[in-house]
């Protein structure tokens, strides 16, 4: 299995960048800062709200820009620099170096993020003396899926293109996509369906659609997960969505449970974000596989 020669030599190399354990340590400061900042205002401060700042701001912001820099020139550096003749050249073949540098780059995002998420308990017990382990667990498992995901986004985006820019352009174009244009289109889609905006109470293939981004189902599951409602890094639903004010200021209300009439179906379920999550792990992957393998590399 060459493949595994090849992701533990990449995991090597990339656990010594000094740069991606910075990035780390600083997100760790701040978001201890800001924790202690923010539960010191609160009235009675509880470990759910530990896991809602993660969330809102590790999960949604540090997560995937990690990702995104971790993977983005895992294969399209190789290409530049002539290493792909090398490892060529010692019996490994596309689909080995694919995979491996997947496997390599996701071990990198699970080691920072169980080491986020380590730091995240120790928050908890420190502040309350004891942990909601449940909800726990489920935040580590969502947050792990959601940097798995964004690494396949970015290694499928760099076996996809040729030269760095093209594969930063890509990497940083799909951030940008997930947290500030997937919204506006999907809305506007049901515009021109229903000749009107979505309201409080919303389609479910309006909310599904929606949920088809790792960013939205990573963030529905975990306002289901706390019981509570985490807002988007960009709040589009006073602008794209006829919603009422009141209801944009109070907590939960824009959860899918409220928005749906009647009982939740399936693909809007906790559990059903998961699925999505994974979604977004093969088919970057798989598309980017095809790209690879029909490339001229020369």
């Amino acid at each position: 299995m060459t493949w595994v020669a090849i992701a533990r030599k990449d995991f090597e190399d990339v656990v010594r960048s000094r740069m991606v354990w910075g990035i780390i340590a600083v997100f760790l400061f701040l978001m201890g800062i800001v924790t202690l900042g923010a539960s010191a205002q609160i009235e009675d401060p509880s470990a759910t709200d530990v896991i809602f700042f993660f969330t809102n701001v590790g999960g949604q912001i540090f997560v995937p820009i990690i990702a995104l820099v971790v993977g983005y020139m895992a294969i399209v550096g190789e290409r530049q620099s002539g290493s792909l003749r090398i490892l060529f050249g010692l019996s490994h073949n596309r689909r080995d170096v694919l995979f491996g540098k997947l496997a390599s780059r996701t071990g990198v995002i699970v080691v920072a993020t169980l080491v986020a998420c380590a730091f995240a308990a120790g928050l908890m017990i420190a502040l309350f003396g004891s942990l909601p382990v449940r909800t726990v667990l489920g935040f580590v498992a969502l947050t792990l899926l959601l940097g798995a995901a964004f690494t396949a986004i970015a290694v499928g985006v760099s076996a996809m293109t040729d030269t760095r820019m093209r594969a930063m352009g890509g990497a940083i174009g799909s951030y940008i996509l997930f947290t500030m244009v997937w919204h506006p289109l999907i809305a506007g889609v049901h515009y021109l369906l229903e000749g009107e905006l979505v309201g409080l109470e919303a389609p479910e293939w309006y909310l599904f659609a929606l949920r088809l981004n790792p960013l939205e189902a990573y963030r529905q599951a975990m306002s289901l997960l706390i019981d509570g409602y985490v807002p988007a890094l960009v709040g589009w639903e006073n602008i794209v969505e006829d919603v009422p004010q009141g209801a944009l200021q109070g907590e939960g209300v824009l959860t899918v449970s409220n928005r749906v009439a009647g009982e939740v179906p399936f693909y809007l379920t906790e559990w059903f974000a998961a699925v999505v999550l994974l979604a977004w792990i093969v088919v970057p992957i798989a598309i980017g596989y095809r790209r690879f393998e029909r490339a001229d590399l020369n």
